[in-house]
């Protein structure tokens, strides 16, 4: 029995109800007779499909290489029991396929979305900045300060930067926003526009894909108008949305969730 005893952590904490109870059993009665203790293989991790953004470095990489926020949401959902599978996917149309139950969650989302789904603690901040060429000398102290500048900002900036820069992009004869964030480097090392509008680590990340003869050394000042802005998950099932959420704080303490950004951020 005391062989038994010696097996019943560990198994409690690998298997299903069922099977545990199966495993106790062969094991106590393994043990009483004096043969080798039987050995049982982990259950697979029950699988969610979730719907990941597009390309994004550092936060999404392209399909199987990772990525900061992709690595982060793997691993807290692995602490909480479960499997993730990535659908790589617009916005717009992973939060169709959730909302009609083809996924089991999402990625990257605040609760302004809507819906009755379950959303997560933020596992993650973007840090959105204006940018431009220290060669410049620009004073920008606030957003007012870009009036008169031109402006390269990515895809529905105006959108979620905030009522002020709203207003700002809907009256600024020179402002263009981009869906392909890599053309915001370009026009910005080559003097085309004055100011680029975005997150701080795609923007660095993106400038490692320039090639001459553009010339990527020249210095650049971030100027920190805009304040973090937290992402979630969201899940359809509240009992996903706990495992994440007890998911990541393992991860946290554990350092896995340290070693990632440390993976992948650079000194701002």
């Amino acid at each position: 029995m005391t062989r038994c005893r010696r097996y019943l952590s560990a198994i409690a904490a690998r298997f299903s109800p069922l099977r545990r109870g199966l495993a106790l059993v062969s094991a106590c009665a393994a043990g009483m007779l004096g043969l080798p203790m039987p050995s049982f293989a982990a259950e697979p991790l029950p699988v969610l499909q979730v719907g990941v953004g597009l390309v994004k470095p550092p936060y999404f990489l392209t399909p199987g290489a990772g990525g900061m926020e992709y690595e982060i949401a793997e691993k807290a959902l692995a602490a909480g029991g479960y499997r993730m599978v990535a659908q790589h996917l617009p916005p717009s149309r992973a939060l169709a396929l959730l909302r009609v139950g083809h996924l089991d969650g999402m990625l990257t989302v605040t609760e302004g979305i809507g819906g009755k789904d379950h959303f997560s603690e933020p596992y993650l901040h973007y840090q959105n900045a204006a940018i431009a060429l220290s060669s410049r000398n620009l004073r920008i102290r606030d957003i007012s300060d870009l009036r008169g500048l031109s402006i390269a900002a990515f895809q529905n900036a105006s959108m979620l930067l905030g009522e002020e820069f709203r207003t700002l992009a809907d009256t600024h004869p020179d402002y263009r926003e981009y869906p392909q964030q890599l053309t915001q480097n370009k026009l910005l090392y080559t003097g085309r526009v004055d100011v680029v509008v975005g997150d701080r680590l795609v923007f660095r990340h993106l400038t490692r894909q320039l090639e001459t003869p553009i010339d990527v050394k020249q210095a650049i000042t971030i100027y920190p108008l805009f304040p973090p802005s937290p992402r979630m998950a969201v899940f359809r099932n509240a009992a996903v949305r706990d495992a994440f959420n007890a998911g990541l704080q393992t991860i946290r303490r554990n350092g896995v969730y340290g070693a990632i950004l440390k993976k992948y951020q650079e000194p701002a």
